[in-house]
């Protein structure tokens, strides 16, 4: 009886290291905190701005289009769907989620400049997909990095979760 009593907290104790040596290997928590990110942009801020107007104050990217589609549908701030059937998972940036105040503003803007609008995408290199399957990468329009505008905005905080071909912390 004493043996397998033992023998049950040893096993705890082994199943607990393998869950915390694990979390650390994969760095996903001790990289990223962030949760609940909101901001105090407008929800009308760019009403009255042109994607032309918004465009023309960034300078060319670097980022090179591997794939080019129509986007369909703007999910969020960070997740839009193309033509193609990809799911676009902005990497490096995240937005406010559904009912978090600077949710509709990151929406609205990423609408602007991408809803209906053919876009390229430079795939992370490093690590292509999310666990839900999305493409992780820069959506480029007009060859502008729209990553890097939401973050010069204020309307994206830098998710950075390596390993990534991408820095956002270059993009602020």
């Amino acid at each position: 009886m004493i043996s397998i009593k033992i023998n049950v907290s040893k096993t705890i104790i082994v199943l607990l290291l393998l869950v915390v040596g694990l979390g650390l290997l994969t760095g996903v928590s001790a990289r990223y905190v962030g949760d609940g990110y909101s901001h105090n942009v407008a929800d009308n801020y760019y009403d009255s701005m042109s994607a032309q107007d918004i465009l023309n104050k960034y300078n060319d990217t670097t980022c090179h289009a591997e794939e080019t589609a129509v986007c369909t549908k703007v999910v969020d701030g960070d997740t839009i769907y193309l033509s193609n059937g990809d799911k676009i998972r902005l990497v490096g940036v995240n937005t406010p989620e559904r009912g978090v105040q600077g949710y509709k503003a990151s929406k609205e803007f990423v609408k602007k400049l991408c809803l209906n609008k053919q876009v390229s995408v430079d795939v992370d290199d490093k690590k292509h997909s999310d666990k839900y399957g999305r493409t992780l990468g820069v959506v480029i329009v007009d060859n502008k990095n729209v990553n890097e505008m939401l973050l010069k905005e204020g309307i994206a905080e830098v998710m950075y979760i390596p390993p990534s071909e991408f820095n956002p912390y270059s993009w602020q």
